[in-house]
This record gives C-alpha cells, structure tokens and sequence, in this order.
C-alpha cells in the first residue's frame, strides 16, 4: 500500500515538508507502508508512474491515500472516485503524517473542506469531466 504526499522540493532540506496545495507542488512523496520506504517524484514523472487517477501499475504500486492541506474540486472528485482515501495532514512534516496515518489519526477532507471552486484558477470549461460542474 502506497501513500502519496505532496512536498516543498526534492532536496534533503525539503523532501520532509509538505506543501501547502496538492496540485501545485512540484515534487511528491510517495510512501510504502509495507517497506517503510519514500521515493521522491516531480509532478511529471508522479503521472508517468502512476497515471493521472494514481491506480497505474500492478496492485504493489497503486496509491491507496493522498495526505495534503489542500485538494482542488476537480482532484478531489477523482480521487473519491478512484476510492483514494483524501486526508487532512497534522502537522507540516511527512515523517510524522505517515506515523499520524499508521495510527489512524488524520481526518479525511469531505466536499466541503476542499479548495473553493471559485479559487481554482482554472476553469471548470478547460476540464474534459462535466461531473463537478
């Protein structure tokens, strides 16, 4: 099982701190539960991976949750959609969100805690999906 976080860079300064928004991030970490290990990933090579809705790959490479302060509509959608659990982060650092997860402890974003839609910066008419609008 695989976790996914988004993170402030790729050097050993920043692969620790979340970054605030999980579609602006450049970087992302993705955890194994299982091996208990990290690799780091840019945002294009995070899709090539892992596709665009994280389930890419054989059962082992599937992303089963997402940690990040913030989530866009659209990326929220799919992700629910995908049954890729959306939680709330406690605290800025990964290494403590991912104990904070083994534990259960962090809260899952509902609709109602994600990014405005209004604030996206993006329009709902550059998406190809109609479900959200």
């Amino acid at each position: 099982m695989k976790i996914c976080m988004p993170i402030i860079g790729k050097n050993a300064a920043l692969v620790n701190i979340l970054a605030d928004d999980f579609y602006k991030a450049n970087f992302y970490c993705v955890h194994d539960i299982t091996q208990g290990d990290n690799e780091i990933f840019s945002k294009s090579e995070l899709m090539s991976r892992f596709g665009l809705d994280l389930k890419k790959g054989g059962e082992d490479d599937i992303v089963k949750a997402i940690i990040s302060p913030n989530v866009r509509p659209m990326a929220f959608k799919i992700l629910k959609d995908n049954d890729i659990k959306v939680l709330k982060p406690s605290g800025k650092l990964v290494d403590e969100n991912i104990k904070y997860f083994k534990d259960e402890q962090l809260a899952e974003h509902d609709i109602y805690s994600v990014e405005d839609p209004s604030s996206c910066g993006l329009s709902c008419s550059s998406c190809s999906s109609t479900s959200c609008k």
